[in-house]
């Protein structure tokens, strides 16, 4: 795809800016003290050691290796979904389609494989809805320059009504032993579906820290006219992160169906806010201003800690949504702020 794609009009809705490009993050940290540096890059880490303390000191139930295993586990869905989440983030652009193509690709798997279909046929149909969704949205926000966050969001309701129409409106049971060994098979005593979002931090690291394409995401987050004059092709990368999230949304999705054995359509929402929050505020840790793979995973961390314990200390079960929704709030301003004060440097 050729680069003229890239100047269509930056979309209204994109991340907070807070992203800089390689050239102006060097400049900037220079003058940064090191000390405000170290509290700002660490201070989410600190919070999580501080709430987790806390919850031991209080709540008895607490220290328990169950629990803590628990609150790991259940939260691998959430992270995986939340490091996909960032790839588009980063280079400035939403997308909210990804659990919807998580929740449409399982439906898929369940069915095809409920009526007899083998993994070599279900597995790249499941894939094949994450490549056609990416490659749509793609066409929509970086072709045609219609904006992200609505794009990506119709894309989301869209693919529940998909969802319900595979199923028939029906809660999906029966899953091979095939899908379910995939996610709940055990390594030291913990799910395999746990250790893929370990696996997808390390990968997301390296790839934002240590490859050029990680620099030109970061680039284009930053400045998407200036990655064009610098001669990076800014709509190619655009595309290829949508279509790389989708395919990773699609991988949950069969993750997800192993893990839970069945699939239901409409559990979609139930996915939609707690990555970006975490995402959100996983970029005010580690690399400060930056969507970032290793933040992300301390803020799933830190959500899932602060859940838990207001729930053991007896709170009411329409604690979980109100603590993500706000730690979205609190996520994004915090990265306003930081945009703000860093472009002041």
């Amino acid at each position: 795809m050729s680069n003229d794609l890239g100047t269509v009009a930056a979309p209204t809705s994109r991340p907070p800016a807070i992203q800089k490009s390689p050239t102006e993050s060097v400049a900037s940290s220079t003058k940064a003290r090191p000390a405000t540096s170290f509290v700002e890059r660490y201070a989410l880490v600190g919070l999580l050691v501080l709430a987790f303390a806390l919850c031991a000191v209080f709540l008895p139930e607490f220290r328990s290796t169950g629990i803590v295993s628990a609150m790991v586990n259940s939260q691998a869905i959430i992270l995986l979904l939340a490091l996909a989440a960032t790839l588009a983030l980063r280079t400035g652009d939403f997308d909210l389609a990804i659990p919807g193509v998580m929740v449409t690709s399982a439906c898929v798997v369940a069915v095809m494989s409920t009526n007899g279909y083998s993994p070599a046929a279900v597995i790249p149909a499941a894939l094949a809805v994450g490549l056609i969704v990416g490659l749509i949205n793609a066409l929509l926000v970086v072709k045609v320059g219609v904006d992200s966050f609505i794009t990506t969001l119709g894309m989301f309701t869209a693919l529940s009504g998909i969802g319900y129409a595979i199923t028939g409106s029906k809660i999906v049971t029966g899953v091979p032993d095939f899908y379910v060994e995939l996610s709940r098979a055990k390594l030291l005593g913990l799910p395999m579906t746990t250790w893929y979002g370990w696996l997808l931090v390390a990968v997301l690291w390296f790839v934002y820290q240590r490859t050029p394409m990680g620099r030109y995401m970061l680039f284009i987050g930053g400045n998407r006219d200036a990655a064009l004059l610098a001669g990076i092709s800014v709509a190619r990368i655009r595309t290829i992160t949508y279509v790389v999230s989708g395919v990773a949304g699609a991988l949950i999705g069969i993750i997800l169906v192993g893990n839970l054995g069945a699939i239901d359509p409409g559990i979609g929402s139930q996915y939609l806010l707690a990555p970006f929050a975490a995402t959100f505020l996983g970029a005010t840790a580690i690399t400060v201003g930056r969507f970032n793979a290793i933040g992300t995973l301390v803020a799933v961390y830190l959500l899932v800690v602060g859940i838990t314990g207001l729930q053991l200390a007896g709170a009411a079960s329409w604690v979980s949504p109100l603590f993500n929704g706000l730690a979205l709030m609190i996520a994004v301003a915090l990265a306003k702020l930081v945009g703000k004060r860093r472009g002041a440097a």
